[in-house]
């Protein structure tokens, strides 16, 4: 008769076990001309996909982590080393990889242009793509992509240099051009911020502080010039829940004492301060938020909103324009509907439809618009 094992009598053996595999986003950042890439190796003939263009990645080996797997493909298949990539994502749907059941461990990494430079010199299997124009990468790797670019941004905006690529000490225009390197594009008519204005949100949220030094010559300009003053990451912000964008809760005095939460999401412009978004820019998102939850964060290039409860960005809102992400075929439609509207192919996953400021006076184009942001809301919440 057969056996009739007791859940309780199962081992790890009687489980079907997926393979993990590690892929790695190494963005590339370009300060000197204010761009953001992704390295890409070309896989070996012969294999799944072969002689394609790819993320580099490898199957985690028996009794290794996962941190040595990144670090061994980045060094076997980029020849890069001493970097510190970080864990991103898990992304476990079975169709993912036509090899068979395959768990993803997408990594993200970011290293200065001039760190990369002279491993691509020396290797033809390798190139860098600007991150706007990655598509069709094999393994749903596109939207590795994607959310490793969010990452980045996300992290930038609310830290001075999390990838700790300008060393302990830096100049407000490094600082400045690093940001502009890893932040979106500025759409038609933007701008990047004053440097003015930059030093107002890292010096007044607390995030650097001077350190009464000058910068040696080498870091001036042709190093002719005014010596700059150097700074440094703050290890205590002011005010961490302004530097996120969001305000304490006040105590209602007309009620009974009760634990409250420390801090609560923006979910309006009125409850935001530091940016200068248009009034008709900021109209539209709280009429969107009235009706769906929205978390707004204040960045240096912008204000950023996302479904309460998620880390991804739906749209970025800038001085005058808003970038809203949808899915590719939604977008093409919309901007072909609305001339008036940019389309921005950003990847396989996902394009950016650039709504101008100015476009909004027409209620229809409004609604449009509105209806754009709450899809783009949905998609991801």
């Amino acid at each position: 008769m057969p056996v009739h094992r007791d859940r309780s009598d199962r081992t790890l053996a009687d489980y079907s076990r997926p393979s993990v595999a590690v892929d790695t986003a190494v963005l590339v950042v370009d300060v000197r001309n204010a761009a953001l890439s992704v390295v890409q190796h070309r896989r070996a003939d012969g294999g799944a996909h072969g002689g394609e263009w790819a993320l580099p990645g490898t199957f985690l080996h028996e009794g290794e982590t996962l941190a040595d797997a990144v670090l061994r493909s980045l060094r076997t298949k980029v020849g890069l080393r001493g970097t510190r990539p970080q864990q991103l994502h898990v992304f476990d749907d079975p169709a993912r990889d036509d090899r068979g059941w395959v768990l993803s461990v997408a990594h993200v990494d970011l290293v200065l242009v001039e760190d990369v430079d002279p491993v691509l010199a020396s290797r033809r299997d390798l190139r860098v793509v600007p991150v706007d124009d990655v598509a069709g990468l094999p393994f749903g790797q596109d939207e590795i992509v994607r959310l490793a670019v969010e990452r980045a941004r996300l992290d930038y905006a609310l830290q001075p240099d999390p990838g700790m690529l300008l060393g302990e000490t830096f100049t407000l225009k490094g600082l400045q051009a690093l940001h502009d390197a890893v932040a979106p594009r500025p759409g038609p008519g933007e701008v990047r911020p004053s440097i003015d204005t930059f030093r107002r949100y890292m010096v007044g949220k607390g995030l650097i502080r001077p350190t009464g030094q000058l910068a040696p010559k080498e870091l001036r300009s042709g190093g002719m010039g005014k010596p700059a003053e150097l700074y440094a990451r703050s290890t205590d912000p002011r005010d961490p829940t302004e530097v996120l964008g969001v305000r304490p809760v006040r105590k209602d005095r007309n009620r009974a004492e009760r634990p409250v939460d420390d801090a609560v999401p923006a979910r309006s412009f009125g409850e935001l301060t530091g940016h200068n978004v248009n009034t008709h820019l900021q109209s539209l998102v709280d009429d969107v938020g009235a009706r769906v939850p929205l978390t707004l964060t204040v960045m240096p290039h912008y204000v950023a909103v996302r479904p309460v409860g998620e880390e991804r960005v739906a749209a970025y809102v800038k001085p005058l324009t808003i970038s809203v992400g949808l899915d590719p075929d939604d977008a093409i439609a919309v901007t072909r509907e609305h001339p008036e509207f940019r389309l921005e192919r950003t990847s396989a996953a996902t394009h950016h439809v650039h709504v101008p400021m100015g476009s909004l006076a027409d209620s229809g184009v409004r609604r449009a618009a509105m209806d754009a942001l709450e899809r783009a809301l949905a998609r991801i919440g």
